[in-house]
């Protein structure tokens, strides 16, 4: 039976992505000292560089196992470091922001203060800082795919570390670039900079580094002719080097590529022992990645090992756990089909393969589609197995009730199940053709009312501004000819003043409406411009923008507008929320945007939606975006993610 798909498809890129992340930064490797530091931090009073140092190592300290604590000390000895001025502590502190929010892979939010601190580091003339920054882009780079970019950003920080002669550092930049080559295929450069770290791990006595390095040579040798041993043996060293140290997350690691080895040679019970391990640490440390992981290995043996239910049980599991890792939807997708095949749920089986072709289409590349192509081709080898042994079995069985019966009943029992498929296939094609005929009828009503309501909005903008506001003006201009040089009482001249300013406060107010139906700033300049004037309006607010200035076309730029302004308006009137966050991501491929408070949340499950909210739902889909609400008693964020717009309009 071949192993094509199950384990193997996503080993090399989860080990090397597991070594070279836990390689991320220095790990501090006494987890009871952390909590001494935070006793001394909360029970004595501490000069401020003294606060900050230990704000340092427990930001430091937690970074792997418990990526969020360490952002909350992070973000305290950044706030320190700003009120004292003392800008390299406020680099590092961005940098631990960054490389915590990677290991959380939050991808979005660790190149935002990567850019941040390269920038400061920059600065600073702080090169030591750099190399550090262009380490962890390299590792972004690489855990999205980009490997080319990867490979330029370590090499830049290659020239910088061998110049500052930092033996720790580049120690970890080979790492990175060794690990890049093994998921570009490369093996021979892979072991040549996987050599040239080991050299350093071992001048130095780092059992840190040398351990990931051993766990990514067992990668390596894996897949060598004659590697067996080698890959065993890195495995185990690097297991008893990470379990000395006290980091559970390398442990884990190490485990995984030890179960990994061990599957490889088909010894399935150690193989089995060392997943379920790696699975009770996983838990252990609550991060969803490394136990949808472990629940993939356990699901893989467990269908090598015949017991096809656990195998589907555990997939499901890893699916629940963390649906959001690529390769392991993948695997698991394109697993499912032959363990149902085994169970004889033929409606599931068909069911997964759909999803997996999906799951292709949606995230593949070229390297991606060669190896899909191999697990398709194996599926299908192994579908044919699963036939041929079906087949002998009837024949067997059917030689006593007679070769030409057999044949007959097999014949008339394929054409109707045959017709039977294709009848059901007809009318899912018939219910889903209807849906979309009424879901576009549905979009089309909406969009009709979204473009009667902005020229209905331009023109009362238009219509206040240029003729009520024209005649306030008038009114204004002409009112203290009225008055001339007739002499009033000082009551009079009192109350001629109030009128005056009454006056002014109802042209601002015209003016202010007649902005917010349709703002000027939106027409001329586009919604970074109008959104930005917005949000200084509003204390509380705050606004970010990220990506190109190019501007979208008229109905898309009003639909975004509307739709903050009314997120921001909900924040402000119904979550009593102390500070609200609007973000906007504008590139050529995706447009988004967030609206984040600190209110006081709601559950959306339990909560009707309002009107307002309602309405952004409805402009949303009419240009086929899609609305995400996660609310909490810590705050509520709204996410919106927009299809591109082709050829100046939305089709």
């Amino acid at each position: 039976m071949m192993k094509g798909h199950l384990l193997q498809e996503i080993r090399p890129t989860l080990r090397l992505s597991l070594c070279l992340l836990l390689a991320l930064v220095p790990i501090v490797g006494f987890a009871q000292n952390l909590d001494s530091l935070e006793r001394v931090l909360a029970t004595k009073k501490l000069a401020d560089l003294e606060k900050i140092d230990i704000y340092m190592d427990l930001a430091l300290g937690y970074i792997n196992d418990d990526p969020k604590r360490s952002r909350s000390f992070s973000v305290e000895g950044h706030h320190l470091a700003e009120r004292i001025g003392d800008q390299k502590s406020k680099a590092k502190f961005l940098y631990y922001l960054g490389s915590s929010y990677y290991v959380s892979m939050e991808f979005d939010s660790a190149a935002f203060y990567l850019d941040k601190t390269l920038v400061l580091t920059r600065q600073n003339g702080d090169e030591d800082g750099m190399v550090s920054v262009l380490k962890v882009y390299g590792q972004l780079y690489r855990r999205q795919g980009q490997y080319e970019k990867a490979l330029e950003r370590y090499f830049e920080a290659t020239k910088l570390g061998e110049r500052l002669e930092d033996d720790q550092k580049m120690c970890d930049v080979y790492m990175g670039i060794g690990g890049t080559y093994h998921l570009m295929q490369n093996n021979k450069q892979a072991l040549y900079y996987y050599g040239k770290a080991e050299k350093i791990a071992l001048k130095h006595g780092n059992g840190q580094n040398l351990g990931d390095i051993y766990l990514s040579l067992s990668s390596v040798y894996k897949n060598e002719d004659g590697g067996k041993e080698k890959a065993i043996r890195y495995a185990e060293e690097s297991l008893k080097i990470h379990r000395r140290s006290g980091s559970r997350s390398n442990e884990i690691g190490a485990l995984q590529t030890l179960c990994g080895a061990y599957f490889d040679y088909d010894d399935y019970p150690n193989a089995m022992k060392y997943a379920e391990e790696a699975l009770h640490l996983a838990k252990e440390i609550g991060n969803p990645n490394l136990i949808a992981h472990s629940y993939s290995d356990i699901s893989s043996i467990s269908y090598y090992m015949r017991k096809y239910k656990k195998s589907a049980e555990t997939a499901l599991v890893a699916l629940e756990t963390d649906s959001t890792d690529h390769h392991l939807n993948l695997t698991v997708f394109s697993n499912l089909p032959l363990i149902y095949a085994h169970l004889g749920n033929l409606d599931a089986m068909e069911e997964y393969m759909e999803r997996y072709k999906t799951a292709v289409n949606d995230y593949s590349n070229e390297t991606y589609q060669n190896s899909l192509s191999a697990m398709e081709a194996e599926y299908q080898t192994e579908k044919k197995e699963i036939k041929i042994a079906a087949l002998e079995k009837q024949r067997q069985l059917y030689i006593w009730l007679g070769i030409a019966g057999a044949s007959i009943l097999l014949i008339a029992l394929a054409f109707a199940f045959i017709r039977y498929r294709l009848a059901v296939s007809r009318r899912k094609l018939a219910e889903k053709e209807t849906q979309r005929l009424e879901q576009e009828k549905q979009l089309v009503a909406v969009q009709a009312t979204l473009d009667g309501e902005a020229a209905e909005r331009t023109r009362l903008a238009k219509d206040l501004h240029d003729g009520l506001g024209g005649m306030l003006s008038a009114v204004k201009m002409n009112l203290p000819q009225v008055k001339g040089n007739a002499l009033l009482e000082a009551v009079d001249v009192t109350r001629f003043q109030t009128a005056l300013g009454m006056l002014d406060d109802s042209i601002q107010e015209l003016r202010r409406v007649a902005h917010h139906m349709m703002p000027e700033s939106l027409l001329r300049y586009g919604l970074k411009v109008s959104l930005a004037d917005f949000c200084a309006a509003i204390p509380t607010a705050e606004f970010h923008y990220f990506g190109n200035e190019a501007r979208l076309p008229d109905k898309m730029e009003i639909m975004v507008y509307r739709c903050i302004h009314e997120l921001v308006n909900n924040a402000l009137k119904h979550a009593e929320a102390s500070h609200i966050n609007v973000q906007l991501v504008q590139e050529p491929g995706r447009i988004s945007f967030t609206v984040q408070d600190d209110g006081k949340g709601y559950d959306p499950n339990s909560v009707s939606e309002g009107m307002g909210l309602r309405n952004i739902r409805q402009r949303v889909d009419a240009f086929q975006g899609k609305l995400d609400i996660f609310s909490s008693d810590g705050g509520t964020e709204v996410h919106v993610e927009l299809e591109p717009v082709k050829n100046g309009r939305h089709d």
